[in-house]
C-alpha cells in the first residue's frame, strides 16, 4: 500500500502591515553594510589620432582631429589633442579628455621637476637630459628650436628620454588598473639613438612600439588608409611631406566615417632640429547653399539690427527664413472625394 506523507505547512510572512511598523534605522543600517551594486554610466567619445615615422625613421609625425564629444553632443570643436610631454616627446590622446589632460600634466610636471633639479646640480634622477635654452645645442647634437606657435608652457619643458617617459606612463596606468580612459600615441626623437620612436599606449598600461598607428573611434578607417598607403610610399623611408599628407588623409578618413570625429586637423612634426606644431591644417568643412538648378549659390539674407526684433526666451531675436520648396499637403475626406470624381469624369470623357 502506498504511504501518503502530508506536506509541510507553508508560512507566508505578511511583512509590516502599517507604516509605523517599518524600522527606518534598521533599513539604513542594512544599506550601509550591504550597499547595492552601483551601475556605472558610460558615454561614448569620439576621436581620430594617427602617427607615423618618416625620413629614415628620424622624424615623427602626429595628427589628430579637434572635435570633443559628450555622448551625442559636440562639446568642443577646437579641442587640442596633441600634447607636449617633454621638449622632444609629444603625444596624441584619445579617450576621456579629463583623464588624458591629467596624465599629461602629471608627466610634464614630473619631468620638468627632474630637469630643474638636474640643472641645479641636485641630481634630478634618470630620464632627463641636460636642460638647454631654446636655440642652444646639447651634447647629442639636437637643436632645441621650438615653434613660436607652441604655448610658452610647452616651450619651457626640458628634454627627456623617450624610454623614461614610456616607463613612467606605463607605471601610472598599471597602478590605476585601467580606470583611466587614456589611449595615447607617444612619440618623439630619442637623442641617444638619434632615431624617432612611436608607441601606442592603452589604458591598462600595455604598450606597442610601432612605426605607424591610429587610435580612437575613427581609428579603424584611419588604419585602413595607413595600411594601404604607408608601404607604398616607402614606410619609414618616406619623405616628411609624404608622411604629413598620409597622416592628414588618415585623420580625414576617420572624420568621414565616424560621427564622433570632425572639425579641423592638427599636425605636429618632431625631428632633430626641433618641433613644428600647426593647428587647423585642414579646416572644418562647411556646407554651401546650392540652388534648385544645382549651379547657383544662394546668398544668406542679411538684415540690419533695427529690422531684427529681439524676441524669444533666448534673446537671439527672430531668424529670417524663406520657403525654398513646395510640399503637397493631403486634404481631408471631402477633398479626396472631389478629386476622385474629377479623375473619374476625365476617364469617362464627361465634361
Amino acid at each position: 500500500a502506498a504511504t501518503i506523507t502530508p506536506a509541510l505547512p507553508i508560512t507566508i510572512h505578511p511583512g509590516p502591515r502599517h507604516s509605523h511598523e517599518i524600522n527606518i534605522a534598521k533599513q539604513q543600517q542594512q544599506l550601509q553594510n550591504n550597499p547595492p551594486p552601483m551601475k556605472l554610466k558610460t558615454r561614448s567619445t569620439g576621436t581620430t589620432i594617427t602617427a607615423l615615422v618618416a625620413q629614415n625613421s628620424t622624424v615623427l609625425i602626429l595628427a589628430a582631429d579637434t572635435r570633443a564629444t559628450d555622448g551625442t553632443t559636440v562639446a568642443d570643436k577646437r579641442c587640442e589633442k596633441l600634447h607636449a610631454l617633454a621638449r622632444n616627446v609629444w603625444c596624441a590622446g584619445a579617450g576621456t579628455s579629463a583623464d588624458v589632460d591629467a596624465l599629461v600634466r602629471r608627466v610634464k610636471f614630473a619631468f620638468w621637476k627632474r630637469g630643474a633639479l638636474t640643472k641645479e646640480g641636485c641630481g634630478g634622477g634618470v630620464g632627463n637630459m641636460d636642460s638647454v635654452s631654446n636655440n642652444s645645442q646639447n651634447n647629442s647634437g639636437m637643436m632645441m628650436m621650438m615653434d613660436a606657435t607652441i604655448a610658452k608652457e610647452d616651450r619651457e619643458v626640458p628634454s627627456a628620454s623617450m624610454p623614461a617617459i614610456l616607463h613612467y606612463i606605463r607605471t601610472r596606468l598599471q597602478k590605476t588598473g585601467g580606470s583611466l580612459g587614456a589611449n595615447l600615441l607617444v612619440g618623439g626623437y630619442d637623442v641617444d639613438s638619434r632615431r624617432a620612436y612611436l608607441a601606442a599606449v592603452h589604458p591598462h598600461g600595455s604598450m606597442d612600439v610601432v612605426t605607424y598607428a591610429a587610435l580612437g573611434s575613427g581609428g579603424l578607417a584611419a588604419t585602413g588608409v595607413l595600411e594601404s598607403r604607408y608601404p607604398v610610399i616607402g614606410s619609414g623611408e618616406c619623405s616628411v611631406e609624404e608622411g604629413i599628407r598620409l597622416a592628414v588623409d588618415a585623420v580625414r578618413a576617420g572624420v568621414d566615417n565616424d560621427l564622433g570625429s570632425g572639425s579641423q586637423v592638427d599636425v605636429c612634426v618632431i625631428r632633430r632640429e626641433g618641433v613644428l606644431y600647426r593647428r587647423a591644417v585642414v579646416r572644418e568643412e562647411e556646407l554651401e547653399w546650392i540652388g534648385e538648378d544645382g549651379g547657383e549659390y544662394l546668398e544668406t539674407p542679411t538684415m540690419s539690427m533695427e529690422e531684427v526684433a529681439a524676441s524669444g526666451v533666448n534673446g537671439f531675436g527672430n531668424v529670417p527664413f524663406a520657403i525654398q520648396s513646395k510640399k503637397l499637403v493631403s486634404g481631408g475626406q471631402l477633398d479626396a472625394e472631389q478629386e476622385r470624381r474629377r479623375w473619374l469624369a476625365g476617364v469617362l470623357g464627361d465634361e
